[in-house]
């Protein structure tokens, strides 16, 4: 598995099936580095400091908890953006959160891309394992 693998991964699936299915059996996870901190040190955003509040959330969350969460959270981070990013982009507008948000795609591998100009990403096929940072 890419990242940490009991957080927001495929592996948890293939692990509580293996572990209903054969328990006398001992599975290992090996903690790894996380998307979202990989992706905030490539944005250079910080996640939290001192008494800051973080929300991590799948980005298909339901609108008005979302909005809620963008409004109540000092960093919220949108994991696997790609497939409602317009719908999030145009939320963030709504809020004037538009400049305060960076968004990142396969954080920590060759292929990571950082995107500060959220606009830019407006209508455009993204890849699957993207996330977005919102910090105010």
């Amino acid at each position: 598995t890419i990242g940490d693998p009991f957080l927001y991964s495929t592996f948890l699936y293939l692990y509580r099936i293996f572990r209903d299915r054969y328990p006398d059996i001992p599975i290992e996870a090996v903690p790894g580095v996380s998307s979202i901190t990989a992706a905030a040190v490539a944005a250079g955003v910080p996640l939290a400091a001192a008494s800051e509040r973080i929300a991590v959330l799948p980005a298909t969350f339901e609108e008005e908890k979302l909005r809620r969460t963008l409004l109540d959270f000092d960093t919220v981070v949108l994991m696997k953006v790609n497939r409602v990013f317009d719908r999030v982009f145009a939320l963030l507008k709504e809020l004037g959160l538009e400049g305060k948000g960076v968004f990142v795609s396969r954080a920590g591998t060759r292929e990571e891309k950082v995107v500060h100009d959220l606009a830019s990403l407006v209508g455009k096929k993204l890849d699957y394992l993207s996330l977005l940072i919102v910090k105010k």
